[in-house]
């Protein structure tokens, strides 16, 4: 009797488990790295990066020269649709789980993302931790086909520079999806995207219909940040604001900062960390907000002849890289305050985390308010090494 008991809970159990019903084999996969998102003349147009995995083989093991790659294009009146149609010119499903980059077109960014970000965020198989870029005087599918010699697919070199970028130049942030929907949905804060551009022209030779398998070297540089107001871009702060920007938000893990110290030289501090602490309240019934950054920083290069032993020069160079940073971030604030009227700064936030019952009061008019918030400003920056040497030789070498 106890065998047969266990016999008949086997069987209901065997009846419950749906096994791989929904597998779907590799070799039936396009796994998409990269996609962009254009909008010409009314309709989108959706760009996939395809990884060729016979062709990324075989560049490594030294056999026939086939493309790493394959972009795809197709033109639509909606994005979803555009995406099922792509399926007419590509031979296999596309498969968006390991997508590393997203390209904005920059006309989309200004008309409003939130279709193309609800989307992404609301299929099931995209995973939300992939990086968010706007195409800058370029269309993404422009972006998406410029191949890098170091790099066999441009998705993953666009996702490597990024993170190498933002890790060594300061006016370069790195944004998810998940980050920027949280940002639209947070109140006191906006968000922001980095933008790429090419330089050079692009070439590229199409296959047939809308489809595009190869192209030609171009070179691609992060450059400036796009400040959005809700899901429309607004504006770009300039490389020197961007730069303010990122010391404001602590984002700031290293960069370089130039300093004159003659008609025609300059020296060179390299900033290796930074730290910024954001204070907000509501005082009489007006907000106000404390920026305090301390940064440390190294002597990167010397062409005058300023004495870095005397204690006096680096307590100098310290008071001129301050008032430099400040500069930046003075020009960020002003810019966002007066020209777009957006706090990508987090400035409503920090009032609400440290003063939540004065963010009450102001919050419901937070749009007019931030125009005119008075922000104080301060900065510590000490200098720590000046290299294996001390002056420069620069000043002493022989006169031709």
């Amino acid at each position: 009797m106890k065998r047969k008991g266990v016999f008949l809970l086997t069987l209901a159990l065997l009846v419950l488990l749906t096994g791989c019903w929904n597998r779907r084999e590799l070799n039936d996969l396009a796994i998409v790295m990269g996609t962009g998102i254009d909008k010409i003349d009314g309709e989108y147009v959706i760009s996939t990066q395809i990884v060729n995995p016979g062709g990324v083989a075989s560049k490594e093991g030294g056999g026939m020269n086939q493309s790493s790659v394959a972009t795809y294009s197709m033109r639509a009146s909606s994005i979803f649709e555009g995406i099922r149609k792509m399926t007419t010119v590509t031979p296999r499903r596309l498969y968006f789980s390991h997508i590393q980059v997203l390209v904005l077109g920059e006309q989309i960014a200004k008309e409003g993302a939130k279709e193309v970000l609800d989307l992404l965020f609301r299929d099931h198989e995209v995973r939300p931790d992939f990086y968010v870029i706007l195409a800058k005087d370029a269309t993404a599918l422009q972006i998406l086909s410029m191949i890098d010699p170091l790099e066999k697919i441009p998705a993953t070199k666009l996702y490597k520079s990024l993170e190498t970028a933002e890790s060594a130049w300061g006016s370069i942030v790195s944004i998810q999806l998940d980050e920027f929907i949280a940002d639209l949905l947070r109140d006191g804060i906006e968000p922001v995207l980095v933008g790429v551009n090419s330089k050079g022209k692009v070439h590229m030779g199409t296959s047939g219909g809308n489809s595009q398998k190869e192209s030609q070297s171009s070179l691609l540089r992060y450059h400036e940040i796009g400040v959005f107001k809700g899901d429309k871009l607004r504006g770009w702060f300039n490389e020197e604001e961007s730069i303010g920007f990122s010391y404001i938000t602590d984002r700031v893990d290293s960069t370089v900062e130039e300093i004159p110290c003659d008609k025609n030289n300059k020296i060179v501090i390299e900033i290796i960390r930074s730290k910024t602490t954001v204070n907000g309240k509501v005082e009489k019934g007006k907000p106000q907000v404390e920026v305090s950054i301390f940064a440390e920083g190294n002597v990167g290069e010397v062409a005058c002849s300023n004495d870095l032993s005397d204690p006096k020069t680096i307590y100098k160079l310290e008071a001129d890289v301050e008032k430099q940073i400040r500069g930046k971030i003075v020009s960020a604030i002003h810019k966002a305050q007066k020209q777009y009227r957006s706090d990508v700064f987090g400035f409503g936030q920090s009032i609400y985390k440290n003063d939540p019952k004065g963010w009450e009061k102001v919050k419901e008019d937070w749009d007019s308010q931030f125009p005119n918030l008075k922000v104080k400003i301060k900065t510590d920056v000490k200098l720590r090494r000046t290299g294996k040497v001390g002056n420069s030789f620069i000043p002493f070498m022989k006169k031709e």
